[in-house]
């Protein structure tokens, strides 16, 4: 961007020239950041000149492609003020150096005539200074002219209404006190309606009211959109598609896309590993690609969208596809599965998920490691999301990822098992009917539910976490769909919708299968959260093992 703005004779009234050096961290890509609309939206308030500097990048074979190793030195004419220009670094500062220091309060330097001479002393890396810019005969006829200079920019003290530099642990902390008074009007809810009191139920529902609107603003402050995550993987394509030797086209969509920035934090790792995978194993060499009839350019297709608390990220390639077979052989291999075990393509799919599983035939810089794709299903698992793999031969593999919103509260259905409450986040539920004991034993043992015609299969949560007490003779199934498949919960009793602030478990029943967190009820007593793709998933295993 090494270009004058605006090509003017002389600073416009008002207007102030300032130094800006500009030095992200190396790990500033990490955070989901993007330098590039940083600088664009600083370059927009006014005439500038701007140097990239280079001497950071190390030697190729050390270069690592997700770190930045460039930095910036810019002179920007502007009539904004410093705190408008610091304004444009709200978000990063915290991950980079930044130095704004006034350099003419008259705004000269966006003269044409000294963009060589500033553009010299920027790449030398030394300090802008008037008076090695300014020919001292034009400061001389200044001084003649009577003009008074003005001692500082006024706007300089000056504050948008707009935006406030709010710091990521503040935020946090009123996160966690939101979900505080989310437990305490939940209580108050309780106490209100077991009294009957008609005036304390009237505050409570006005206390409610008041919270709820709260902790939808708290939480829309901590969202960011997920297209400053996207933007970092083209220099990853552009550089791992030529080491193999291969043509790559990185297209994303739904960039807007809004989530909490916690979720955002924690999935750069994931979306590296599975776009470095699609490079690897799915796109083909040009002519291979030439011999199928396809261009010689592979696709890889990054979206995002929302659906209802989630946010629904798909990876998809346009390259050879996934052999079911090949997946097969290698479980074999490895003791994952008999010869004799028929399973489905869709189980096949998920051995892929599995421990150090691997289909590369030769180790490399990208693959056969031994870090698979195990690594990127713990990692979505551990934000409270779930990994959906489908492929086609020679058509390509799309990897499905839904993720929460927000990692704080979640809307949840409460439901009770003997003593025990449960929470099944609301997001999961499709609809709650009737268990009799005549329809178990028209099962014939099995464990399926006719609904409306459709036989859903159900998990007792009694049975599978081993919870004592008596069979009503009416229960609840709470039927769940999870990537577009019905399944259904069976419990004793169905509360009602409940706020549900996030509690971690302890450590004594943290590696529970089916279990995500806990939280605090209105009455002091816990409830469990489910965490549905991992009990489904477990659940099936089960079933598997069984037959």
């Amino acid at each position: 961007v090494n270009k004058p703005g605006k090509e003017v004779d002389k600073g416009s009234a008002g207007e102030t020239s300032y130094q800006i050096k500009f030095k992200p961290n190396q790990d500033f890509l990490f955070s989901g950041s993007n330098p590039i609309l940083v600088l664009r939206e600083l370059l927009e308030l006014g005439s500038h000149v701007v140097v990239c500097h280079l001497d950071l990048i190390p030697p190729l074979d050390e270069i690592k492609p997700e770190s930045l190793y460039v930095y910036w030195d810019i002179i920007l004419t502007t009539e904004s003020g410093i705190n408008e220009i610091k304004d444009v670094f709200i978000f990063v500062e915290d991950d980079c150096e930044l130095e704004i220091n006034v350099v003419d309060d008259k705004g000269r330097l966006c003269d044409k005539k000294y963009y060589d001479k500033i553009k010299k002393l920027l790449a030398d890396k030394k300090e802008i200074k008037l008076e090695e810019i300014i020919e001292p005969s034009d400061i001389k006829e200044e001084k003649k002219s009577g003009e008074k200079k003005p001692v500082e920019n006024k706007k300089i003290n000056s504050k948008p209404a707009g935006r406030i530099k709010v710091d990521s642990e503040k935020l946090d902390s009123l996160v966690n006190l939101v979900g505080e008074l989310v437990t305490v009007q939940s209580h108050l809810t309780q106490t209100a309606g077991n009294k009957n009191d008609s005036e304390l139920i009237s505050i409570a529902e006005e206390v409610e009211r008041l919270t709820w609107n709260l902790r939808d603003n708290v939480l829309d402050m901590r969202m960011i959109p997920i297209g400053t995550t996207f933007s970092q993987f083209s220099r990853l394509v552009r550089d791992l598609s030529k080491e193999l030797g291969k043509k790559v086209k990185l297209e994303t969509e739904g960039a807007e896309t809004e989530l909490d920035k916690n979720v955002i934090e924690h999935l750069n790792d994931p979306l590296v590993h599975i776009i470095r995978n699609c490079i690897d194993h799915g796109i083909e060499q040009p002519e291979i690609r030439e011999s199928k009839g396809k261009s010689e350019t592979g696709k890889i297709f990054l979206s995002a969208e929302h659906s209802g608390a989630n946010v629904i990220i798909k990876i998809k390639d346009d390259g050879a596809g996934i052999s079911v077979e090949s997946i097969r052989e290698k479980a074999i291999q490895r003791g994952l599965i008999n010869l004799e075990d028929e399973l489905s393509k869709k189980d096949v799919y998920r051995l892929i998920f599995s421990a150090g599983f691997s289909t590369a035939q030769k180790v490399t810089n990208v693959s056969g490691r031994g870090v698979g794709m195990d690594v990127v299903a713990k990692a979505i698992e551990s934000l409270r999301g779930s990994v959906e793999l489908e492929s086609e031969p020679d058509t390509g593999t799309t990897l499905i990822l839904k993720l929460p919103l927000t990692l704080a509260i979640i809307e949840g259905l409460l439901v009770k098992i003997s003593d025990e409450y449960f929470i099944i986040p609301l997001s999961y539920v499709e609809e709650c009917v009737e268990l009799t004991s005549d329809d178990v034993e028209n099962a014939n043992g099995k464990n399926l539910a006719n609904v409306r015609g459709e036989l859903i299969p159900y998990v007792s949560l009694k049975e599978k976490f081993d919870i004592n007490g008596s069979i009503p003779p009416i229960r609840q199934i709470v039927i769940i769909n999870e990537n577009n498949a019905r399944t259904g919960f069976v419990v004793d009793e169905i509360i009602g919708e409940h706020q549900t602030v996030i509690k971690s478990l302890g450590r004594f029943i943290k590696n529970v299968d089916g279990l995500s967190g806990l939280t605090i009820l209105g009455d002091g007593n816990l409830a469990l959260i489910i965490d549905v793709p991992k009990l489904i998933k477990s659940a099936e295993l089960e079933e598997i093992m069984m037959s």
